[in-house]
């Protein structure tokens, strides 16, 4: 049987996370470990889906990318007194901390950090946009999680793909290298994330591992802009189960509206 899926961006965002809260490593580290959280939009999905209650996603966020027409305006940032504290989730409870940093000195083997990206590249690696001329969250990181050994996990859809390299891109960008006059936004640079890249696709095997996915399209109008397309094909009843699931999903989720005040 076959079957086509069309999710929203916004439903993207929640099937990475459902997904994300089934892997065996995030519920073991959510019973024995601590879990950091980085602000993002993907991210808010994924600590409400932890955390198994709502919180205000617009707010979970530092740098976002929006649609100003006026002064297009697109790369910014939510204003710092909005934003909401970072979590920690250590064995289960919840813990809001004023300085991440502070938070990974903390941090082990067996922990986790969830950091979202912004660009997907056609080799597979993630990167993460950077207007901090020290780098920001990303660049206070992986110092910590890369010299202890700490798993990393991205979760970034697969409309943030591009079809170049982001160690490529990240050797020719820097956000002292454009001009503020010529950038519709913040100039940024890009850092590569070494970590376990998790798209939809990640998030279907894990939900529905019987049902073979394709990611056959991306975007449309009107709502439909960002969406994603894909094709189910499998067994009768297992391509039933998880489009129903996927109907569920859309039908039951809200859109993600940010804060552009």
């Amino acid at each position: 049987m076959r079957a086509i899926v069309v999710l929203t961006h916004s439903e993207c965002k929640r099937l990475i996370a459902k997904g994300i809260a089934q892997l065996p490593e995030v519920k073991e580290a959510l019973e024995s470990h601590r879990i950091f959280v980085s602000r993002g939009s993907t991210t808010a999905y994924i600590l409400e889906e932890l955390l198994g209650e709502p919180i205000k996603k617009q707010h979970y966020v530092a740098g976002q990318m929006t649609g100003d027409k006026e002064t297009l305006y697109r790369f910014g940032s939510l204003k710092a007194e909005k934003r909401l504290k970072e979590i920690v989730i250590d064995k289960g409870v919840k813990r809001e901390v004023d300085n991440f940093q502070e938070a990974l000195l903390e941090f082990k083997p067996g922990d986790l950090i969830f950091k979202g990206g912004n660009t997907l590249g056609i080799d597979g690696v993630a990167g993460v946009y950077m207007a901090h001329p020290m780098g920001g969250t990303i660049g206070g990181i992986l110092p910590i999680a890369l010299a202890r050994g700490i798993e990393i996990i991205v979760p970034i859809s697969l409309s943030r793909s591009v079809e170049d390299s982001v160690w490529e891109l990240s050797q020719i960008m820097g956000n002292q290298t454009i001009d503020k006059e010529y950038a519709m936004g913040l100039p940024i640079g890009i850092m590569p994330i070494p970590g376990e890249v998790f798209t939809e696709l990640e998030a279907f095997d894990v939900l529905h591992p019987e049902v073979n996915v394709f990611h056959i399209g991306s975007s449309g109008v009107g709502t439909g802009e960002g969406s994603l397309h894909f094709l189910f094909i499998g067994e009768d009843e297992k391509v039933k189960v998880a489009y129903q699931d996927m109907v569920k999903l859309a039908k039951s989720d809200t859109k993600y509206v940010p804060d552009t005040d």
